[in-house]
């Protein structure tokens, strides 16, 4: 009988290398982590049987293995391992340039991806290395048939929108920046933008962002305009986001530019009736329903000025002040239960703000509340350790102990005035026990 010997199994041909990568390419996001690491083994494999077989169209493939796995590393947050793979797809950028209209798009993906992990983790130290990434990126793209390739047009208008937010955060270049937003809007109203979600999404974005650099003032607010008009029905929760910070950012500018307090409360609203169903849900919304809260606060606190009247009587302002604060703090003692500590700094700006309501307003409140924002065991969640709320509870309550006593102190007051100075310094003085007993607790854990 002849022997029989068990095959070699044989290296994937070019299809097969194309077709793994194009599937990890086009996966949804966010992977689990059993596909995370299914996905790397897979595109790895390609890079290293490619290395044994250096024609052109296997080194193309071996490039854009990298390239995807740059990808998956900078979508799931590990920017430090992507930027290894995209420099490495770049060590001869003709691997995927081979002078073909594909070629160059791809080759300007791969500087386009690069320029973003840049951007996004780099710091300022590597935003003119990714400005240089995008601009390599247009200047792949401008010359190949945009009529004929509408996908082309795409990645040109994402080139100008990313070089535009480069020279935002570079600072004192915003013409150039206003001038890369209007090339992407230029761009984008030549493709089918009603009906395509994404598309849609990315022309309102680029008029948002407009907003923020250009510098005249009634310019900016015609951007914002724009942008929440094209976004009036959002779609998905991409375009509610962006819709949402256009309103907070048109409700800035009332504050900022008009100091329309009431236009700036109107626009912090309806953000919240936007959001609220959904902050419970996930922390992008949260954060956002934050934000529209804090910008709430600044408007309502602005009629505390005793040269300023706000709407109504001002016990409802006041309320209204303080419940805006105290939902803001409810919903981040949410998040921070679940392990989310990206909402603190706008909880304890939003913390200071209703610290400051109470010791002015309603000093006969401010215990309970400093005491509730604090205390982990009376409210889950609360961030007692962090240094900003320590900080401001700390400050605050000796002003309102000094304030208090100073009032208490006063001769010309009546006995039943004397006698509620009394005890609301005795609830203060309460409070500060209290924040003492955690402290030692915390030390001593």
């Amino acid at each position: 009988m002849a022997e029989v010997f068990r095959s070699t199994p044989q290296a994937p041909g070019l299809p097969e290398t194309l077709a793994t990568v194009l599937k990890w390419r086009d996966v949804p996001i966010p992977l689990s982590e059993e596909d995370f690491t299914t996905a790397i083994g897979e595109l790895t494999n390609v890079v290293e049987v490619a290395g044994e077989n250096p024609d052109a169209g296997t080194r193309q493939a071996r490039a854009m293995a990298r390239m995807v796995m740059g990808n998956l590393h900078r979508d799931h947050g590990l920017l430090d391992h992507a930027l290894p793979f995209y420099d490495a797809a770049l060590e001869n950028p003709a691997d995927l340039d081979d002078g073909s209209v594909h070629g160059k798009n791809e080759l300007a993906n791969l500087y386009t991806n690069r320029g973003i992990s840049l951007l996004t983790g780099g710091g300022e130290e590597k935003l003119p290395a990714a400005l240089e990434d995008f601009d390599r990126a247009i200047a792949l793209r401008k010359d190949l048939p945009l009529e004929e390739e509408p996908s082309i047009r795409w990645g040109l208008s994402a080139g100008f929108m990313n070089r535009g937010d480069v020279l935002h955060r570079m600072g004192d270049r915003s013409a150039e920046a206003t001038a890369a937003y209007d090339e992407a809007i230029s761009h984008l109203k030549q493709l089918p933008y009603a009906e395509n979600p994404a598309t849609l999404q990315r022309y309102a974005l680029a008029w948002a962002n407009r907003g923020l650099v250009v510098e005249d003032p009634a310019e900016a607010r015609r951007c914002f305009d724009e942008c929440i008009n094209l976004l009036s029905d959002p779609q998905n929760p991409q375009q509610l986001l962006t819709l949402c910070n256009a309103i907070l950012n048109r409700g800035r500018h009332s504050l900022q530019v008009h100091d329309d307090t009431e236009a700036t409360a109107a626009d912090a609203r309806q953000v919240l009736g936007l959001l609220v169903p959904h902050e419970q849900n996930h922390p992008a919304p949260a954060e956002m329903a934050l934000q529209a809260r804090h910008l709430l606060a600044h408007a309502l606190i602005a009629w505390l000025d005793s040269s300023r009247k706000g709407p109504g009587i001002a016990e409802d302002w006041i309320g209204d002040a303080t419940d805006t604060v105290e939902d803001a703090l409810a919903i981040e003692r949410l998040w921070e239960q679940r392990g989310v500590e990206a909402l603190r700094p706008l909880a304890s700006d939003l913390f200071e703000l209703g610290l400051h309501v109470y010791r002015v307003c309603q000093p006969h409140f401010f215990a309970d509340f400093l005491v509730e924002s604090m205390d982990p065991e009376m409210s889950p969640g609360a961030p007692f350790t962090d240094p900003r709320f320590q900080a401001a509870a700390a400050r605050n309550l000796q002003a309102a102990v000094n304030e208090v006593a100073q009032r208490a102190a006063s001769s010309t007051l009546e006995p039943q005035e004397m006698e509620k100075q009394q005890k609301v310094l005795h609830m203060l003085k309460a409070a500060d026990h209290r924040l003492s007993e955690l402290q030692r607790a915390y030390q001593s854990a």
